[in-house]
């Protein structure tokens, strides 16, 4: 669900870098100061893993992909801008090294997979977790699948009204190719990793309590 370069206009771009920019900031002041020193190896693990299940890519019409995020967790474990502040490390670095994504666009691509899904998630999640936690964890992992995917939709849909010559593809493709493996598949696959990789962690961190 990755927006490369060329498909998005300044018009878009730029107000978006102006709100990550601050919240950037304020992220990395805020969670990954001293205090953070003991979470630093779970995070960098997370974000790590997050960084390898994005590159498998699938693409779909509309000149866009589908993909696993795995950065929920993050969001679940610690806050919704530390997943903020390591999704946009992880879309950097692809856009630097692998040619995924893209520069003029990371502001778009950080607010929509590392912002407004681990957002949906850990509410989900806060909503949930009384009635079931796997349920809850599930959850989660499937919504931000589908508001990551649904506001990079919004945000192609946005350019092709503005300036359909920056992206050509009419609105009714792009949701419909997008959400649909998104509904059906990815959430689904998202949503199990979420309950999977959670409950790894959750041991680690007892066997290093009793170790």
């Amino acid at each position: 669900m990755h927006l490369p370069d060329g498909f998005i206009s300044p018009q878009l771009s730029l107000p978006a870098y102006a709100v990550c920019a601050p919240l950037w900031t304020w992220a990395a002041r805020r969670h990954l100061g001293r205090s953070a020193a003991e979470a630093l190896p779970v995070i960098g693990s997370l974000t790590a893993l997050a960084f390898v299940i994005q590159t498998i890519m699938i693409p779909v019409p509309g000149g866009t992909s589908i993909h696993l995020v795995g950065i929920v967790l993050l969001a679940l474990l610690y806050h919704p801008l530390v997943a903020f502040l390591c999704e946009s490390l992880v879309l950097l670095v692809q856009a630097l090294f692998l040619g995924a994504g893209g520069i003029t666009v990371l502001g778009i691509n950080a607010l929509a997979l590392g912002l407004v899904g681990p957002l949906a998630g850990w509410l989900a999640w806060k909503a949930l977790r009384r009635a079931s936690e796997r349920a809850a964890l599930f959850a989660a992992g499937w919504l931000a699948v589908q508001a990551s995917t649904l506001a990079v939709v919004g945000a192609l849909a946005l350019q092709h009204r503005l300036d359909p010559g920056y992206f050509p593809m009419p609105p009714a493709v792009t949701l419909a190719a997008m959400m649909a493996p998104s509904l059906a598949v990815t959430g689904v696959v998202e949503g199990l990793y979420t309950v999977f990789a959670l409950s790894l962690v959750r041991r680690a961190r007892l066997r290093g309590v009793e170790t």
